[in-house]
């Protein structure tokens, strides 16, 4: 017989669930001192309140799941705070007028479940049935092979929580390819793990079926082998940095497009002819494009794909179209003050900033730096928001710092930080991108400045600054 815990604030709710309980077979006990925190005592099923934890959920479930005995834990609760925080806290949330089956159904789930609920060494020995041992070569072999025929429930069950998360290995996976405890299938999955795929991806596409793929990452996770992450766990190699940044952009086009306009998608002015916005549509097209990141595992962020370049293509349909823009002018007429744009600003003004971008630029190449930040810093206030003219001030007004004498890389890093937010989810700016890694070289950064030349240079190959500063880095034409 099942032993619950009921540890609930709401009286009258707590004697009715006892009475449910008791009812349906369950050893249930009310105990409002533990609704706070864990005392003495133990059960196999614990019943927390939370409605009245609130925020507090997941703390409260971790130091449940934290006693010796593992228990499994349940949650009760209708408000918004509950339905929000307990996929945070891992746990199962029952409204508090489910009828007794859905209740008892409930409980056995978590308990059966119980050891699934965390990815640790002890746990995933318990599972198994095995006897505790310590975390060491001689235990991990016969772990993987009991691993290999556990119950698929717990596996499942453990990785549901990961699904949308990157595998990245660690150091362990390395022991245990030198233990050779890997079969020859299990090493070809675990070549794929390089912390740019996600655990879904993983378990479908694996060689030997999801079944199996499912319980290696299971016990591969609980061994600290590999850590589950739901963003990029770092950006130690390329193709993870590639894709970290990419899903940061992602993030930041879809935020900042909100409420915005033609102008802004395609990030030109209306000054743009024709072939300016082409050109435009195929420089948002190398960044944001489905076929540009078809070869990227994006996890949840795959959903913004889409309609994020269907929102591209319109744009382009509408500001290609004489007609059509006009028609869309007019709208803009009324709809303009209650919209977020950079770029839907007047030609006149537009021109004006141009003008003082360009003097400003004359200025930085025949070296007076005072000159150019006051031009530059023109430009802006005409046309605020503007990458290349935001990013050559960047680095002018650093210049000008040094030069009156403010430690250069305090002045890089504070530099560098405003233009790195300021050019995310926008389109690569090659121009831009070169003051960008000007200013990370400057901060004695020298990997993040070959990176931001690397996209310059992929974008625009014949820019002379890009390739100057890239032969001075030591880089290799490709």
């Amino acid at each position: 017989m099942l032993s619950v815990l009921i540890a609930l604030a709401d009286v009258g709710l707590s004697v009715q669930l006892e009475d449910q309980l008791v009812r349906a077979g369950l050893a249930a006990s009310w105990d409002a001192a533990q609704v706070a925190a864990p005392g003495a005592g133990a059960a196999d099923v614990v019943v927390v309140d939370a409605d009245h934890l609130g925020e507090r959920l997941a703390d409260l479930v971790a130091a449940w799941r934290g006693r010796p005995a593992v228990p499994g834990v349940i949650a009760i609760g209708s408000s918004r705070t509950a339905r929000d925080q307990a996929p945070r806290a891992r746990v199962t949330l029952v409204a508090p007028g489910a009828t007794p089956a859905t209740l008892t159904a409930a409980i056995h789930d978590a308990h059966a479940l119980r050891l699934a609920t965390e990815l640790r060494w002890p746990l995933l020995r318990a599972a198994l049935e095995l006897p505790a041992a310590d975390d060491a070569h001689p235990a991990w072999q016969p772990t993987l092979a009991a691993a290999r025929s556990a119950d698929l429930a717990i596996p499942r069950a453990a990785l549901r929580w990961h699904v949308h998360d990157y595998a990245t290995p660690t150091a362990r996976l390395d022991e245990l390819r030198d233990d050779r405890a890997l079969t020859v299938p299990e090493l070809d999955l675990v070549t794929r793990i390089d912390g740019t795929v996600t655990v879904q991806r993983l378990v479908e596409r694996a060689p030997e079926g999801p079944a199996a793929a499912a319980r290696l990452l299971w016990a591969l996770a609980s061994m600290s082998a590999i850590a589950f992450t739901p963003e990029v766990h770092d950006i130690a190699t390329a193709p993870r940095r590639a894709l970290a940044e990419l899903r940061a952009h992602l993030r930041a086009r879809s935020a900042r497009l909100e409420g915005s306009t033609y102008y802004d998608v395609l990030e030109v002015s209306p000054l743009a002819e024709v072939d300016d916005i082409d050109a435009a549509h195929r420089l948002v097209g190398l960044r944001y494009a489905p076929g540009a990141l078809a070869g990227h595992d994006l996890a949840g962020l795959a959903e913004l794909v889409e309609p994020t370049w269907a929102l591209v293509d319109r744009a382009r349909a509408v500001l290609v179209d004489h007609a059509q823009r006009g028609r869309y002018h007019d709208w803009l007429r009324h709809k303009l003050p209650g919209l977020r744009t950079v770029w839907a600003i007047d030609p006149a003004t537009a021109q004006a900033a141009a003008a003082s971008f360009a003097r400003g630029q004359r200025s930085l190449g025949d070296g007076d730096v005072h000159r150019a930040t006051g031009e530059l810093a023109a430009a802006c206030r005409q046309f605020p928001g503007h990458p290349e003219y935001e990013a050559s001030l960047a680095w002018a007004r650093y210049r000008v710092q040094v030069g009156s004498g403010r430690d250069p890389t305090e002045a890089a890093i504070a530099e560098r930080a405003a233009l790195d937010d300021l050019l995310l989810g926008r389109r690569p700016w090659p121009r831009a991108l070169v003051a960008l890694a000007l200013l990370c070289a400057a901060a004695g950064d020298a990997d993040a400045a070959r990176w931001h030349l690397r996209t310059a240079l992929a974008v625009d190959p014949t820019a002379p600054a890009a390739a100057q500063l890239a032969q001075r880095l030591g880089m290799r034409r490709e």
